[in-house]
This record gives C-alpha cells, sequence and structure tokens, in this order.
C-alpha cells in the first residue's frame, strides 16, 4: 500500500471527470467478482465516508488500497493483472 498513490486516488474520485467516473464504474465491475475484495476495517470505513459518503467500502486484500481510490487512479493497475492503466490494453 503506497500512501501517496492513495491519497491520489482520492483527489481524483473527488475531483472526478466523467471519463474518471466511467473508468472507475468499469473497474469496480471487474473487482466486484475479484476472490480478493474484501470489507474495510472500521476505520478505512469512517474514512471513505468521510471523503463521499457512497463511495465503496471495500479494498483490495493484494494490495491493501480502498478499491475507490485505487479504480478512480487513472495510472493505477491491479496486482492481479486483472485491469491495466487507463489507455493500456484492454480488460481482462
Amino acid at each position: 500500500m503506497n500512501i501517496m498513490n492513495i491519497a491520489r486516488g482520492w483527489w481524483d474520485y473527488a475531483n472526478a471527470t466523467p471519463y474518471t467516473k466511467n473508468l472507475m464504474e468499469k473497474r469496480l465491475a471487474i473487482c466486484d467478482a475479484c476472490p480478493n475484495k474484501k470489507q474495510l476495517s472500521k476505520a478505512g470505513k469512517l474514512l471513505v465516508q468521510f471523503v463521499n459518503e457512497e463511495g465503496n467500502l471495500f479494498q483490495c486484500g493484494l494490495c491493501g488500497c480502498p478499491l475507490s481510490a485505487l479504480t478512480s487512479r487513472p495510472e493505477a493497475s491491479c496486482k492481479d493483472k486483472r485491469w491495466l492503466p487507463a489507455g493500456e490494453e484492454s480488460y481482462y
């Protein structure tokens, strides 16, 4: 888990453009079927709800990042290679 990447992801999440929202929806759909998806801790849930009440309350079990922050960062990629950075080859 990289705190700077999570902070950048929250920035992208809070300032989401239509492109970012679409990217996030596609990625979250992939994460929904992933066996590594797990619920955030109580502290994590409070943080997500502080940023946005409608935020996703799950995290990646591989990298520990909150899915809302991880999936909204265009440069991010899935540790399990289920989705790649925006602009690279399409989703699996």
